[in-house]
């Protein structure tokens, strides 16, 4: 019996290194696969509530429509109004219908953009989860081979030998560390991504704004209908990079609801009656001050997210290096216990104590991948 346990410890030896190789590369896919399923959550949760807002939209925009089609297009209500002595009435009547009409269609074009940009997150998380997804299975994997292993040679506790029992629960409570630092690490580096897309959302916005307000500068000296809709155009789609900014923030609150808000953020959209009907130099001043203020806005916002950014990106580099040092305690922990095994055998033999120097060096195994900041530098913001 006992030169069977010493057969099967000689035979176990190069597959034990094996696993604990294995298992060292992979230990962070489990906590990263758990923080994309509840992004991917977050985000179909999201789509069903944008594709039913967009659906309400359409409907909404269709009714306007008809509305403002009956105004347009109605000889016989002109005429009524104009016999009666109210053809100023038909006329601010025909103004709201038309002015109801553009909101509901900038309502829905904002909806349905931010609903392409969710689709777009989701589409980009399903192969990234699937990429974690083929680790963590692996962690399973061998994680359940090196239980198997051991549990042919140790069953549960062993009371003759205590200081195998103090080495495995040691061991235990190492990986157990690392499982909670690395759901910590994985909580920042989510909170950085979703931090990075809205910074480019609100230099998206910002930059739209600038445009906007450079067609307001030349709509004060021509006061054409051309740059008057050009400018809404700029603004609307300012519009809708600052709508996807605040899903992000809701996103965000979810991971890191510690973080401050980055203030109030409310795009100057003016009116097409007032920009294009009655454009004036009094109308395309307040629209220029406006716009200026929203901005101001955008700047300010621009500026808390930036410093954000680099505050957590500070924290995420103190996470990265706790999760290395208890990576190299779990490592050790490991490496202990292997040898207290190995002891435990040797003390049973009488002798012929395996060696270990086949297993290699488990501190020398790379980190999880670190957190790669956005490919774009945060906007120097200036208000």
């Amino acid at each position: 019996m006992m030169t069977s346990t010493h057969t099967k410890i000689q035979e176990a030896a190069g597959r034990n290194a094996q696993l604990l190789q294995g298992l060292h590369e992979t230990d962070a896919a489990p906590s990263q696969l758990q923080q994309q399923d509840a992004y991917i959550k977050d985000l179909d949760s999201q789509t069903l509530t944008t594709t039913q807002r967009v659906n309400d939209l359409k409907q909404k925009t269709a009714a306007e429509l008809k509305e403002h089609e009956k105004y347009r297009d109605s000889s016989v209500r002109r005429f009524a109004h104009k016999a009666s002595g109210r053809k100023d009435k038909f006329a601010e009547k025909a103004a709201k219908e038309e002015k109801d009409y553009f909101d509901a269609v900038q309502s829905q074009k904002a909806a349905e953009d931010e609903l392409a940009y969710v689709r777009q997150l989701k589409a980009e998380a399903d192969i990234r989860r699937s990429q974690i997804e083929q680790q963590a299975h692996r962690h399973i994997q061998l994680q359940q081979e090196l239980d198997a292993l051991y549990n042919s040679i140790f069953a549960g506790h062993t009371p003759e030998f205590p200081d195998e029992d103090r080495k495995e629960d040691a061991c235990n409570a190492a990986h157990y560390n690392l499982q909670q630092l690395n759901q910590r690490l994985e909580r920042e580096r989510h909170t950085l991504f979703l931090l990075g897309q809205t910074v480019q959302k609100l230099s998206e916005a910002r930059n739209s704004l600038d445009s906007a307000y450079g067609m307001s500068q030349y709509d004060l000296f021509s006061s054409g209908a051309m740059a008057s809709m050009q400018k809404r155009n700029h603004l609307e789609r300012a519009e809708s990079s600052i709508q996807q900014v605040r899903m992000l923030q809701e996103q965000i609150q979810q991971v890191a609801p510690e973080l401050p808000s980055l203030g109030e953020l409310r795009i100057a959209m003016g009116s097409i009656w007032s920009d294009v009907v009655f454009d004036n130099i009094f109308t395309d001043m307040q629209m220029h001050d406006q716009i200026k203020a929203s901005m101001q806005q955008v700047d300010r916002a621009g500026n808390r997210c930036s410093d954000i950014i680099r505050e957590r990106e500070r924290s995420e580099q103190s996470l990265r290096g706790q999760v290395q040092q208890a990576n190299e305690r779990l490592q050790h922990a490991r490496l202990e216990l292997q040898q207290a095994r190995e002891g435990a055998f040797t003390k049973v033999l009488g002798g012929g104590q395996v060696s270990s120097a086949g297993i290699g060096n488990p501190l020398s195994s790379d980190m999880p991948p670190s957190y790669a900041p956005p490919a774009y530098a945060p906007p120097g913001y200036s208000a």
